[in-house]
């Protein structure tokens, strides 16, 4: 039996070989952000860490 965060990590792990598939095949293009695009969204937000459930009071 798998743990709840196992098989998160496991569909982690799924959608991040489809991604690379689909470039592979030229289905799907990364790139990096134009200067216009940076000035229009801004720069990226850093990640907030989420408190536990048992972090609370």
């Amino acid at each position: 039996m798998t743990t709840p965060g196992e098989r998160q990590q496991a569909q982690r792990e799924e959608k991040l070989a489809q991604i690379e598939e689909q470039v592979e095949e030229g289905q799907l293009v990364i790139r990096q952000m134009t200067d216009a695009e940076r000035k229009k969204f801004g720069p990226p937000k850093p990640r907030q860490e989420k408190p536990g459930r048992r972090g609370r009071p």
